[in-house]
C-alpha cells in the first residue's frame, strides 16, 4: 500500500503577503499532485474546524457535486460521519443542473445511486439560470487583474523598484512645490516666474515651470493622474474592459458562490470540487482569486480534487 491523498492547508492571508512564495508553493503542490494522480484535500479556514472535544450535535455536511470526477467527494462525508465530531450531522448532496437538463430525473438517479451505496443523504438539484454578466462580476475581474499587474510590478528588479520610487518621490515633491507656489500671491515672485518662463529655451523646461507654478495646470495634472477625479476620467475608467475569458470564469465563480451561500450558509462543513490550476503560470494569481470568490462567505470549506482513479460503484 502507498499514500494516495495529500492534505494541504489553504495559504492564509495570501493577498496581504508581499512574498508570493507561500501561495506559489501551494499552486505548485496542486500541479505536482495532479501529475502524480494523487487526490488533494484543502481545508479552508482550518482555525474554525472543531476539535475532538467539540462534537457537533446537529447540522449538515453539504456536498456540492459540481464535477463528477469519481467518488472521492461522495465518500469523504461518509467517512467523516464515522468520527464522533461529525457523527450527528446530516448529509446533503447538491448537484448543479442547467436549464436544458431534466432536474427531476437527475434527482431520482442520484437518490438511487446513494441508496445502492447505503449512504443516507438528502438530495437536491439546483438549477443554474443563464444570466447576464453583472457589473459586480466586471468589478471583481478588474480588481483581480489589477492586483495581478501590481504583483508583477512588485517582482521587478531592485534597480527598477528604486527607479520607480525616485519617480514617485520627484512627483510628490513637484506637487508640494505646486501647492506652495499656487497660494503665494507675491508680485515679485510672480515677476520672477515670468522671467524664468521667458528665459528658458527648452520647451520641456517651460512646461515643467508652468506646471509647477500655475494652478490651472496643477488641476489638469492631478485630474490626469488620478484617473477618476473628473467625469471624463471616470468614464475612461469605466471604458476599461477586462479579459473576456477571465470575465467568464469570474461569472461562473460568482454565480456558483451565490447559490452555495444561499443553500449552505449554515452548514457545519461544505465540500466542493476543486478546479485544476492553469497550465500557464501567468494565471496563478487569477486562479487563487477564483477560488477565493467561489468560497467567499463560507466558514468551513474542504476543497476536494480527485486523483482520477477513485471510483465508487454499487458493487464496491
Amino acid at each position: 500500500m502507498k499514500p494516495n491523498t495529500v492534505v494541504m492547508g489553504w495559504p492564509h492571508a495570501w493577498r496581504q503577503n508581499e512574498d508570493p512564495q507561500s501561495w506559489k508553493t501551494f499552486i505548485n503542490t496542486v500541479r505536482v499532485t495532479t501529475a502524480a494522480h494523487l487526490a488533494l484535500l484543502v481545508p479552508k479556514n482550518i482555525s474554525l474546524f472543531p476539535t475532538n472535544s467539540e462534537p457537533y450535535t446537529e447540522g449538515y455536511i453539504d456536498v456540492w457535486w459540481i464535477v463528477h470526477d469519481g467518488g472521492m467527494l461522495m465518500l469523504l462525508p461518509f467517512l467523516l460521519r464515522q468520527h464522533k465530531v461529525w457523527r450527528k450531522c446530516g448529509m446533503r448532496i447538491f448537484t448543479v443542473a442547467q436549464m436544458e437538463d431534466n432536474s427531476i430525473q437527475m434527482k431520482k438517479d442520484l437518490a438511487t445511486f446513494l441508496y445502492h451505496l447505503r449512504i443516507e443523504a438528502e438530495v437536491e438539484v439546483v438549477e443554474m439560470h443563464d444570466s447576464d454578466i453583472s457589473a459586480y462580476t466586471y468589478e471583481r475581474t478588474l480588481m483581480m487583474e489589477q492586483r495581478s499587474q501590481m504583483l508583477r510590478q512588485m517582482r521587478l528588479s531592485k534597480s527598477d523598484r528604486e527607479r520607480e520610487a525616485q519617480l514617485v518621490k520627484d512627483r510628490n515633491s513637484m506637487l508640494r512645490l505646486t501647492s506652495i507656489g499656487s497660494d503665494d500671491d507675491d508680485d515679485t515672485e510672480a515677476g520672477e516666474r515670468d522671467r524664468m518662463g521667458s528665459s528658458c529655451g527648452s520647451s520641456e523646461h517651460q512646461r515643467r515651470v508652468q506646471m509647477t507654478w500655475t494652478k490651472e495646470k496643477t488641476i489638469q495634472y492631478r485630474a490626469t493622474h488620478s484617473g477618476c477625479s473628473t467625469p471624463e476620467g471616470f468614464r475612461d475608467m469605466l471604458s476599461i474592459r477586462p479579459d473576456q475569458s477571465n470575465v467568464r470564469r469570474m461569472h461562473t465563480a460568482v454565480k456558483l458562490n451565490e447559490v452555495i451561500v444561499n443553500k449552505s450558509h449554515d452548514a457545519r462543513l461544505v465540500l466542493l470540487n476543486m478546479p485544476g490550476p492553469p497550465k500557464n503560470t501567468e494565471g496563478d494569481e487569477n486562479y487563487m482569486e477564483f477560488l477565493e470568490v467561489l468560497t467567499e462567505g463560507l466558514e468551513r470549506v474542504l476543497l476536494v480534487r480527485g486523483g482520477g482513479s477513485e471510483v465508487i460503484t454499487i458493487y464496491s
